[in-house]
């Protein structure tokens, strides 16, 4: 089953990269964790070197060129004495020198502030002659790179220790630091090379608040002296993930990759350089498709900007695009469409007249059912409604669905539990692209609604133009209207049905009652490749009791809701944890969010979690079950 890819996932990243991986592969993980494919970074540093990289993603890789225009500032270490090809800790020495004083290196870097003349490297990105500098010096070719003006805004000596000054440099864009390492060795009569170097901001951002900064070695002459050896033959490692501590830390670098996503605001475009403005509600239609802009699209809150580029937001403070201004014409640079809020309605919402007037006079695709899971066999049914989005005529994609499965209503005595919490649950699909939920808390007097009543319902209180199902829905009282009844009953009142045939999983239909039946057997295995995730216990309403027994860190709570759970035992899990405390259905935090190992015990609904980890910390989000 070939996993899709959530291109629409716009964003800004700051992400810090490690020593001995190329900024290209530093994107992998973003990649993954996101599940996107559109992905830019803005200013590309050496492999030896670390520090920050601005990620953009989705549309926003439009804004790649902004960003690489800022100034940056880095820490660099030079070291005296020896010149190497490259400039670098990677290259071969090519010139030795003397070692310049730390008085003269201090007298030295008076002379390189302001703009100045600066000869790039050989080994550089650059293109002379249609070819990479670079790939000329690796043929044995010398390249002649003309000099370019650059901006030094200021540059300090930090220390000095024998060969080795650590300076900090705030610069313009195209700045190479190997370039300047070098010239400040000829400013002293002799020949240098750049030990290590780290990006610290870029712009406005800064390297404290990117992810994985806490995971970066100290930037001192004897931290760096340290690992030398490592600078100069840097190697980007292939991860062994069948490994289970790496797997673990992979998990922890996707979930802080997912919550340290920024969404473009006013205030980030503002700190982008662009001026923000806000699409006049009138105009929105207009704008999404593309006719002719003036001023009186937008609404501003003081005189018009000027002349440049203008970050678009729609109403609601979403990010719509950008538009360039020239006086008083304006044309567009790109177009992010408006992606409908996901708004959940209770039944009496519905009835009472609440539901979106808009998609009511649009019209609705839907689907309904318990949706416990959501599973595979849900896939083609929520597809199919999707796919009403894109339509001649669009109609807006919702579903119906329960406050807990129906069996458990009909069943209470016997029933083990549901695969997901109603939080899980309207999370899920919402991430499939669904612009809204309905959800019934089911009741006898609900239940006593005949089948077509309840479809006359959705037609006038939902605008439905569009139902999918399985093959085997029944609706209404006593189950009593089939599919071939609400075939007909469309027929007649202007609303399509479409058929969707059930999906297997091995000779077995897949279901949420298998699903249930997996957990209960610790087939977790099963379990995930139907629920395409691993069975997940929501604890968010959880009241957990802290203690310790020897080195160990125990959290113990009664289990609460209406999830089934694995029968009594010792499992080896995953804990999600957030820094804030959330109860189930609110939005969780982006601050803070780690998975820890942990040794877990169930015994009559009591559940016991013990950590080796002592420096675990937070609120348990859920617990997640792999295979055993």
């Amino acid at each position: 089953m070939k996993k899709k890819t959530n291109d629409d996932e716009s964003g800004i990243l700051l992400l810090a990269k490690k020593s001995g991986k190329t900024s290209f592969s530093s994107l992998s993980s973003v990649k993954h964790a996101l599940g996107t494919g559109k992905v830019g970074h803005t200013g590309t540093l050496d492999s030896f070197a670390d520090g920050l990289l601005v990620v953009l993603t989705g549309k926003l890789t439009h804004l790649v060129p902004h960003i690489t225009g800022f100034s940056k500032t880095y820490l660099a270490l030079i070291e005296f004495g020896s010149e190497t090809d490259t400039l670098d800790p990677t290259g071969h020495v090519v010139k030795t020198g003397e070692i310049p004083s730390e008085e003269d290196v201090r007298a030295s870097l008076e002379k390189f502030t302001g703009t100045i003349d600066q000869i790039p490297p050989l080994y550089s990105a650059l293109h002379v002659n249609g070819k990479r500098a670079s790939d000329l010096a690796r043929e044995g070719k010398i390249a002649e790179i003309p000099a370019r003006k650059i901006t030094i805004h200021s540059i300090f000596l930090l220390d000095f220790y024998e060969k080795y000054a650590l300076i900090e440099v705030h610069c313009s864009k195209g700045t190479y630091i190997r370039s300047l390492a070098r010239d400040i060795a000829a400013e002293c009569g002799t020949c240098a090379h750049l030990l290590a170097l780290r990006r610290t901001s870029v712009g406005p951002f800064s390297l404290k608040n990117a992810v994985g900064a806490e995971s970066l070695e100290k930037f001192t002459i004897s931290a760096i002296l340290a690992r030398k050896d490592k600078l100069e033959n840097p190697v980007d490692e292939k991860i062994d993930f069948d490994d289970e501590k790496n797997r673990l830390l992979r998990l922890n670098e996707h979930l802080a990759i997912q919550n340290a996503l920024l969404p473009m605001t006013a205030e980030l475009s503002e700190l982008c350089g662009l001026s923000a403005v806000i699409l006049n509600e009138n105009f929105v239609d207009s704008y999404r498709n593309g006719r002719p802009l003036t001023q009186k699209s937008f609404d501003f809150s003081d005189s018009a900007p000027d002349d440049g580029e203008l970050a678009v937001f729609y109403p609601d403070r979403r990010f719509a695009g950008i538009v360039q201004k020239k006086g008083r014409r304006f044309s567009y640079g790109f177009v992010i469409p408006p992606r409908p809020r996901f708004c959940v309605y209770s039944w009496d919402d519905v009835v009472s007249g609440k539901f979106c007037k808009k998609y009511l006079e649009q019209g609705t695709a839907l689907t309904i059912g318990s949706f416990d899971g959501p599973h595979i066999g849900h896939n083609e049914l929520f597809e199919s409604v999707l796919s009403k989005r894109k339509c001649a005529n669009p109609l807006v994609p919702g579903v119906i669905t329960f406050k807990k499965s129906l069996r458990g209503f009909k069943h209470p005595d016997t029933y083990a539990g549901d695969v997901a919490s109603l939080s899980q649950r309207l999370a899920a699909i919402e991430a499939k692209g669904f612009a809204f939920a309905v959800v019934i808390d089911f009741s006898p007097e609900f239940g006593k609604i005949i089948g077509t009543d309840f479809l006359s319902m959705l037609i006038k209180f939902c605008g439905m133009k569009f139902l999918a199902e399985g093959k085997d829905f029944h609706c209404g009282y006593k189950s009593s209207t089939d599919m071939a009844q609400i075939e007909e009953f469309g027929n007649s009142n202007g609303f399509d049905l479409e058929t969707i045939a059930p999906v297997f999983y091995g000779e077995e239909k897949v279901s949420s009652s298998r699903i249930r039946k997996c957990v209960l057997d610790k087939d977790f295995k099963s379990a995930k490749y139907m629920l395409e995730r691993p069975f997940m216990l929501d604890c968010s309403d959880f009241e957990w009791q802290k203690s310790f027994e020897g080195n160990k860190k125990i959290l113990t709570a009664d289990v609460k809701g209406v999830q089934v759970v694995p029968p009594s035992g010792e499992y080896k899990v995953l804990v999600i944890m957030s820094s804030i405390g959330h109860k189930s259905g609110e939005a969780h935090s982006a601050e803070s969010v780690r998975a820890y190992r942990s040794d877990c015990t169930f015994e009559n609904r009591h559940l016991h979690l013990a950590f080796s980890d002592e420096l675990i910390s937070g609120f348990v989000r859920s617990i997640r079950f792999d295979a055993q």
